[in-house]
């Protein structure tokens, strides 16, 4: 019997199979460059939770950096690459995690870098899954998820987001 996390993933795969799922953090290049630049020269950047995207590849393009990819349910990109990065960039992503994973899954995150910029959706899904389920299983308001967080990093700070139904923050500049 498969986990409520092995589930979801298998999910995740068919639906990337159908389709280009997964490539809307592209969208977010213009709202997470000025936020990397704070942070001076990077040597590496992980996408943790890539999907089909390349937005890590045009950053670290754009930085001079190494990028490296994590998604479980991407053949290509289902092992962890490093252990540790300069930057994680984790864009749309916490939204698809099974509540009762959430915690375990900032933290793994919060062990590779403690600079990390995240995105998250606080609305449900236009996507379905294979299953029927909504695409997006664990919807919570943008405090919701400060507070999970602030469990792992020392900063939290909400920054402005790409679009009114997601919530952005960064994990290494104290709010101003």
């Amino acid at each position: 019997m498969l986990t409520r996390r092995e589930e979801l993933i298998e999910q995740y795969r068919i639906l990337h199979a159908r389709e280009k799922y997964g490539a809307s953090s592209e969208k977010q290049i213009d709202f997470i460059t000025p936020w990397l630049k704070e942070l001076g020269p990077i040597n590496t950047i992980l996408d943790f939770g890539c999907g089909q995207s390349q937005l890590v590849d045009w950053l670290a393009r754009d930085f001079g950096a190494q990028a490296f990819r994590y998604d479980p349910a991407i053949e290509q990109f289902n092992q962890f690459p490093v252990d540790k990065a300069d930057v994680v960039i984790n864009t749309d992503v916490l939204e698809h995690i099974p509540l009762e994973d959430v915690d375990g899954f900032i933290a793994r995150i919060a062990s590779i870098s403690e600079k990390v910029f995240f995105n998250i959706s606080n609305i449900p899904a236009v996507a379905i899954l294979p299953n029927g389920e909504n695409a997006h299983c664990t919807v919570e308001p943008p405090e919701w998820w400060a507070e999970q967080l602030a469990k792992h990093f020392a900063v939290v700070r909400r920054v402005p987001s790409y679009r009114p139904s997601t919530s952005s923050f960064i994990t290494w500049l104290e709010p101003a």
